[in-house]
């Protein structure tokens, strides 16, 4: 059952939630009355987005926009987000997720004045899944990692990762549970292997590659891991491993062969620029989506239809923060400093001019050291640089400094001991190497502000029930991995996330143009937006201010 337009508006504009309720009847509590809900501009802004989206038809985005209300905390829209999600996945024909999305609202707000509305919905979507009207398919993943002893520990990070996430998908869940008659000596129990579920050929590639999805045993403080169907999703993802043994023919094979013997539907990996660029020729001939997760080199999707960079290039970071100083900051006026010997520095700088000009930034000057050394002699190499006249100087509302590179964390205690020795309010501008300083009140002294491709907030419910599930896989936690292997652990679940929320074997089957058009996502340590364009253009922008780092964007 579906309700007509002005139906849906008389729920929208209500607007009306009531209090929460412990899952199950029989753990219910009394609930708090509405208006002692607070209200949350940032909820209710993206409710709006999301209604708006609705009205046209863009479903998907509607249906996003009213999932990302429910990640703030209870507010006045959290009720009415659930039942138009559930309405949206119902017209997108997601009929298992509208149930998941429906029979959530009534299970933790069982007194919600939406009930009636929840469950005439909720009843439509289970006569669906119940008359067979839902498509039974599959969405055929294909992934290439190296599997050479240097990069097995990265490999085994984000392939981790992309099992979470297609686990979650299919509906595997994994649980601990303690065995009846534990001995008190024993800690190391079998782990359900889920690698055949829906004849997955990942069981076979195990056997001939060095990646281990699953270990026999696992420790896991005396407490059994077990593996369970909940539910049948409308379609099913599938993953096809292949190994990077070697360089570029390697990685041009392993792709070849996923397209020609698995029919791959999109490609995940490699993750290196040499080897991405190579394999994302094969996947363009094959006219095969591929998403190469970490490469930077603007030449793997250059000049490519169907080949994706989810890591943003080097340039890129620098244009960004350019066109965020510009359109956010309202900055008039900023100058360049960076180390040209560095060439990830140098490319930034670059960037950073570049849509400097586009956005009408001004850049008084550029200032090039000739070595990591001169970062704590800024005053100096100002004064020596006989092209930088005091009126320049004056005019510099902000300083554009990309550093990077070994020591970078040093560098830039370096330059903020040199800016500290000018005399100038001006705000610093950086890059990703900024975050997470130990110099936090040095660097709010000059509000420093950085674009930064990488953020795991570990407080977040989302992110601890990663860490768990991560953990139920594998016996550690990925914050008991190196930092590389941390953050591969998260940047494979959340690309694997945004092609799973995304695209869809539907025929024709998944097109570059779904992955070019999809909405902004927000995952657990990455954002993903392509923006009609085929490198990932979303970063999260930060500053230092009170000595601690807040969210600007």
């Amino acid at each position: 059952m579906t309700t007509s337009r002005s139906g849906i508006l008389r729920v929208l504009l209500a607007g009306l939630v009531v209090g929460v309720a412990t899952v199950g009847a029989a753990q219910a509590q009394v609930q708090p009355r509405r208006d002692s809900i607070p209200r949350n501009p940032d909820a209710e802004l993206m409710f709006e987005q999301g209604l708006s989206a609705f009205e046209r038809g863009a479903y998907d985005q509607a249906a996003e926009r009213f999932r990302l209300v429910g990640d703030y905390s209870l507010n006045r829209k959290t009720t009415a987000a659930l039942v138009m999600q559930g309405k949206a996945l119902l017209r997108l024909g997601q009929h298992q997720k509208a149930v998941t999305a429906l029979t959530t609202l009534l299970d933790r707000y069982p007194k919600t004045s939406y009930r009636e509305e929840a469950r005439n919905v909720l009843q439509a979507a289970q006569q669906r899944i119940k008359a067979g009207q839902t498509r039974v398919d599959t969405l055929h993943i294909g992934i290439v990692l190296p599997t050479a002893d240097e990069y097995v520990g990265l490999t085994q990070a984000v392939f981790n990762g992309i099992r979470l996430a297609v686990d979650e998908h299919n509906g595997l869940r994994r649980r601990f549970v303690p065995p009846p008659g534990l001995q008190a000596s024993t800690d190391s129990f079998d782990v359900v292997n889920t690698a055949d579920v829906y004849d997955d050929s990942l069981a076979e590639a195990e056997g001939r590659t060095t990646v281990t999805t699953t270990t026999d045993t696992v420790r896991v403080d005396s407490m059994k891991v077990v593996t369970e169907q909940r539910g049948r999703p409308d379609w099913v993802a599938k993953m096809h491993f292949r190994a990077v043994s070697g360089g570029k023919k390697s990685a041009r094979a392993a792709t070849d062969s996923l397209v020609t013997t698995d029919g791959v539907d999109i490609v995940l990996g490699p993750l290196f620029s040499r080897t991405a660029r190579t394999a994302g020729g094969a996947a363009e001939r094959a006219r095969v989506p591929l998403i190469a997760p970490l490469a930077t080199d603007g030449s793997v999707s250059k000049g490519r239809t169907h080949v994706f960079q989810a890591n943003p290039t080097v340039p890129l970071r620098g244009r960004i923060m350019a066109r965020f100083a510009a359109q956010s900051l309202l900055t008039k006026r900023a100058s360049i400093i960076y180390e040209k010997g560095n060439a990830t520095s140098r490319q930034m700088a670059k960037g950073f001019r570049t849509a400097a000009k586009k956005h009408d930034l001004k850049v008084p000057f550029v200032l090039k050291l000739d070595n990591p050394r001169k970062w704590s002699q800024l005053p100096e190499a100002i004064q020596d640089d006989s092209t930088i006249t005091d009126s320049m100087f004056a005019a510099t509302e902000a300083f554009y400094l990309p550093v990077a590179g070994r020591n970078a964390s040093g560098k830039i205690q370096d330059a903020l001991t040199g800016m500290s020795r000018l005399n100038t309010e001006a705000r610093i501008l950086g890059n990703s190497y900024w975050h997470s300083l130990t110099v936090k009140q040095e660097a709010s002294a000059f509000t420093a502000t950085y674009a930064n491709d990488f953020n795991v907030q570990t407080g977040r419910p989302e992110v601890q029930d990663f860490m768990r599930r991560y953990r139920m896989l594998t016996g550690n936690t990925p914050d008991d991995l190196s930092v590389p292997g941390q953050r591969l652990a998260y940047t494979g679940y959340d690309i694997t996330q945004f092609v799973l929320s995304g695209l869809s074997p539907a025929p024709p089957g998944p097109s570059p143009e779904d992955l070019r058009t999809e909405v902004a996502y927000e995952g657990l340590g990455i954002r993903i937006h392509f923006r009609e364009e085929n490198v990932n253009r979303a970063m999260f922008l930060q500053r230092y201010r009170n000595n601690r780092i807040e969210s600007v964007r």
